[in-house]
């Protein structure tokens, strides 16, 4: 009798444990779990504007998605100046062409560590908020809303994390 009393316990200690190690997920994406960070960030320095995850665009950009793109440095070997003839600057105004008045369109990105935290990866590429490539800026002052969204991206042996974040002077 001690012994089944012993196996059962040990047996209900092991479902339990697994059913502590498979309900710590909240079964979101990596992706959208780093959104919700850059959407806590973003709300944490912009106030009461509404932020949204809805930008179907960084799909199209990730897909593109060069490491040459980037510098040693962080920041970006586009060239977003009005008389530069950069295809790729041209190619990433294009995907986010419905975004061209009103709204200021940023594109971040780094290197990161693939094994990593989506928390700790977020961290990283905000932390390049001063690198961002410019692909719209508008001259509007009064901030109605904010998109931001992430993709994680392979290519080699290297992961990078790029992050859009799309300011909204059109709403209201």
């Amino acid at each position: 009798m001690k012994l089944t009393k012993k196996l059962l316990a040990m047996a209900l200690a092991g479902v339990m444990l697994l059913t502590i190690l498979t309900g710590c997920s909240s079964g979101k994406s990596g992706d959208r779990l780093a959104e919700e960070y850059m959407a806590t960030f973003l709300s944490e320095n912009l106030g009461d504007v509404p932020i949204t995850h809805d930008v179907p665009e960084i799909k199209t950009v990730a897909e593109k998605f060069d490491a040459a793109w980037l510098n040693p440095k962080g920041g970006w070997n586009i060239s977003s100046r009005a008389s530069s003839a950069d295809m790729r600057y041209k190619a990433l105004q294009d995907v986010f062409g419905s975004y061209k008045s009103g709204y200021s369109v940023h594109l971040y990105a780094c290197e990161v560590d693939s094994k990593q935290s989506e928390l700790h990866q977020t961290m990283r590429v905000m932390s390049t908020i001063g690198y961002g490539l410019s692909v719209y800026s508008t001259s509007f002052t009064s901030l109605t809303a904010a998109k931001c969204a992430t993709r994680l991206v392979t290519r080699g042996d290297k992961s990078y994390r790029i992050a859009v974040i799309i300011y909204d002077y059109t709403a209201g």
